[in-house]
């Protein structure tokens, strides 16, 4: 699932680089892929609290999930922020800003209220940001976490929704709306509240927290996977309809929730082979980290270059869309294999023997590839992505 949402983050992306002639088609693909863009974000957030739930063990000690979190994440993004800032200087002829930086390179950017630090460089890095912060508190969160009563786990999940569906956008629309985004329809400090403050997004986290303990303490899931895919179709189609404050994150954020749960739990229950399960699919999941450092300098430098920024036909356009993503496939496998895997053989997690999961959630089957990728250090973009 995760490089299926990294893509949809990659099209979402591609809307500012490839223009098309027709503004019908604009406007239909506008419509199509913006909801992932924002969903895409809370996917990842969960998932990464689901991920490091998952492979934790209560003898783990802080110190060292710290320094395999920071092994996981800063290789690839040092060595994009020094592509990103030499393209900047050199092709853009942008000037090269100390501060932003400083900011850029130690992830803290997305603490500060001024859009233009947060996106500075390599723009999606602002995630990294917060997961830094996920990352610091989870030893803690995680403890607190497993003294609930597995029987309340649901309860407390739905209690965390409730405060990211409801509580959340509530807030925001009572913030200044001022130096409104035209595009996004909100103030630009209703926007970083919303969307890119850490505090708020790791909510999220401590959801995927919570729903990696339901399935670990076998109590039951409500739907299936396919009916937890339908009501992510559902919130994704009527998405659109809402105000922008709830359609960002609130629309999507119980339905990816059941999503991940369910799919979690068809995983340890599956008897064949998956489309998602398969080798392939766990392989480019793997990549997706990399994938998303690498995807926005591909369709930034690819508009410079092949006149993408200028309108074109359909089939121009789509063939761009296309080129440019093979182009970022190439280039994420190859920081993939020659930085991220090399250094995290060098420091990151030693393989773990699989979580013990009750009778009533199923036994583990032979081979459940979708969790068990994940013991490897395989973590989500933009987030331990």
């Amino acid at each position: 699932m995760r490089f299926l949402v990294a893509v949809a983050i990659f099209l979402f992306h591609a809307t500012g680089y490839v223009l098309f002639t027709s503004t019908e088609v604009t406007s239909k693909y506008l419509g199509l892929v913006t909801m992932g863009g924002w969903a895409g974000m809370s996917f990842f957030f969960m998932l990464s609290g689901f991920v490091l739930t998952w492979v934790s063990r209560p003898t783990d000690k802080a110190k060292t999930f710290w320094r395999r979190r920071m092994a996981r994440v800063f290789p690839n993004h040092l060595v994009m922020f020094i592509v990103t800032a030499i393209l900047m200087v050199s092709v853009l002829g942008q000037a090269f800003n100390t501060k932003f930086a400083l900011a850029n390179i130690f992830l803290v950017q997305a603490w500060f209220p001024q859009l233009d630090v947060r996106i500075a460089f390599n723009a999606p890095s602002w995630s990294l940001s917060a997961e830094l912060l996920f990352y610091l508190c989870f030893p803690v969160l995680v403890t607190l976490i497993r003294k609930i009563r597995p029987e309340r786990l649901w309860a407390w999940t739905i209690g965390m929704l409730a405060v990211i569906t409801v509580a959340v956008p509530l807030v925001v629309n009572q913030l200044p709306r001022t130096n409104v985004i035209p595009f996004l329809e909100l103030g630009m400090e209703q926007f970083w509240v919303l969307f890119q403050f850490p505090p708020v997004r790791m909510l999220e986290f401590i959801v995927g927290i919570l729903l990696a303990r339901i399935v670990m303490t076998g109590r039951r899931v409500p739907v299936s996977f396919g009916g937890a895919a339908a009501i992510c179709v559902a919130a994704y189609a009527v998405g659109p309809q809402f105000p922008a404050s709830f359609r960002m994150v609130a629309v999507m954020a119980a339905p990816l929730a059941l999503l991940i749960v369910a799919g979690a739990n068809a995983d340890l229950n599956r008897t064949r082979p998956s489309f998602l399960s398969s080798g392939p699919m766990v392989y480019l999941g793997n990549m997706s980290y990399a994938f998303y450092l690498v995807h926005l300098q591909v369709l930034i430098y690819g508009a410079h270059f092949l006149g993408t920024g200028v309108p074109g036909g359909t089939a121009f356009g789509f063939a761009m869309v296309a080129l440019l993503f093979v182009v970022a496939c190439a280039l994420s496998w190859l920081l993939m294999v020659c930085v991220e895997q090399p250094l995290m053989r060098r420091f990151g997690a030693q393989p773990r023997a699989r979580v013990a999961i009750p009778a009533q959630a199923g036994p583990p089957r032979q081979e459940s590839a979708d969790l068990a990728s994940v013991t490897a250090g395989a973590e989500p973009p933009g987030g331990s992505r």
